[in-house]
């Protein structure tokens, strides 16, 4: 019987070193795993912002900015008549807003100001009140989309019989009082001196954009509507 305790004995010793082995290697530091760049890509990114449904110009890189107030003018008649008011809110002061104005003579307490994210839709059902008609008196009381029909693009100013730059064209009984409020402002004035001959001109026609500068670029300030009046 001994040789067989000694085996036995032999076989314990040989399965008790192979347990330690295994025990320090399991207790042994590994190696921490380092971010992989490749595998985080992405991850723990933080998400671009959504971009707005328009940009108000920057700098002389965009493409939307206007650096003299002819460009200026130039894009916005176009997209006037185009009816682009998404467009046309980058070109609205950033400061001042969009004022709009019925006749020459603005009236400073029913003018309407539109910042440019608060620029109304043409879909939009909304009445505002944009001051009185000349001779009756009665009010402008009227959609977005029923006064630019009737008093921004009414004509097509963008094929203007003539231009005046910086310079009133259509003059009647009415007084201007643009540079008044706005002095430091540049006009553009898309003329037309009449449509039909039994008139005899008294049926003429202009839209102003009041321009001015800031920060480099030439914004819009105010869109006037002008015609004759009693």
């Amino acid at each position: 019987m001994k040789p067989f305790i000694a085996v036995i004995a032999f076989a314990l010793i040989l399965m008790l070193a192979a347990c330690s082995t295994n025990t320090n290697q399991t207790n042994e530091k590994q190696p921490s795993t380092l971010p992989n760049s490749s595998a985080n890509t992405g991850a723990n990114q933080p998400k671009d912002n959504p971009k707005p449904s328009y940009s108000v110009p920057s700098s002389e890189n965009d493409p939307l900015v206007a650096t003299t107030p002819e460009a200026a003018a130039a894009a916005i008649i176009s997209l006037l008549k185009g009816e682009d008011l998404q467009s046309l809110a980058a070109y609205i002061h950033p400061n001042k807003g969009l004022l709009f104005s019925p006749y020459a003579h603005i009236d400073t307490a029913s003018a309407k100001i539109f910042p440019a994210a608060s620029l109304p839709a043409l879909t939009d059902t909304t009445i505002y009140h944009f001051g009185e008609y000349d001779g009756s008196g009665e009010p402008i009381d009227l959609t977005f989309k029923q006064y630019y029909d009737q008093f921004v693009y009414d004509k097509d100013f963008l094929d203007a019989e003539t231009v005046g730059s910086d310079e009133i064209l259509g003059t009647g009984s009415m007084k201007v009082n643009i540079k008044e409020l706005f002095p430091e402002s540049y006009m553009m004035d898309y003329h037309f001196s009449g449509f039909n001959e039994q008139y005899e001109g008294m049926d003429w026609a202009s839209l102003i954009l009041v321009l001015e500068e800031w920060d480099g670029a030439w914004y819009v300030s105010a869109i006037v509507h002008s015609q004759w009046t009693t």
